[in-house]
C-alpha cells in the first residue's frame, strides 16, 4: 500500500489528477504546490534541498512533473490533519475552478 492510500481524501485527489492530461496535471500541480508552500510549517529551504539531493529513481506516475513530485514529498511530511486541510483547500479552490474551466 502506498503511503497516500491511507488517507482517503488524498488518494481520491491523486486518482483525479492521474486521469487528467499532462498539461492539466502541470497546471494543477503548480497550484497544489503553491498551497503547500503557503500553508505548511515545513522548513522549505531544507525540504527543497532534501528533495534535490534524493538519490532514487523517479518511477512513480507523479514524478514526471517536478511540481507534483515536490508537492507529494511535502505532503508526505505533514501530519494527516494538515494533509486533509491542504487537500480540502485544494479541492475547493482549484478542482472546482478546473471543473468550471476557470483555470487557464
Amino acid at each position: 500500500m502506498r503511503w497516500y492510500e491511507n488517507n482517503i481524501e488524498l488518494n481520491e485527489l491523486l486518482n483525479f489528477i492521474q486521469t487528467l492530461d499532462y498539461e492539466d496535471r502541470v497546471t494543477l500541480a503548480g497550484h497544489l504546490l503553491l498551497i503547500l508552500v503557503n500553508e505548511s510549517d515545513l522548513d522549505l529551504d531544507s525540504e527543497i534541498n532534501e528533495i534535490a539531493n534524493k538519490n532514487y529513481s523517479y518511477k512513480r506516475w507523479y514524478d514526471e512533473i517536478v511540481d507534483l513530485s515536490s508537492a507529494m514529498e511535502f505532503l508526505k511530511k505533514l501530519p494527516e490533519s494538515k494533509q486533509n486541510y491542504v487537500v480540502n483547500r485544494f479541492m475547493s479552490e482549484i478542482v472546482m475552478s478546473y471543473v468550471k474551466k476557470e483555470i487557464y
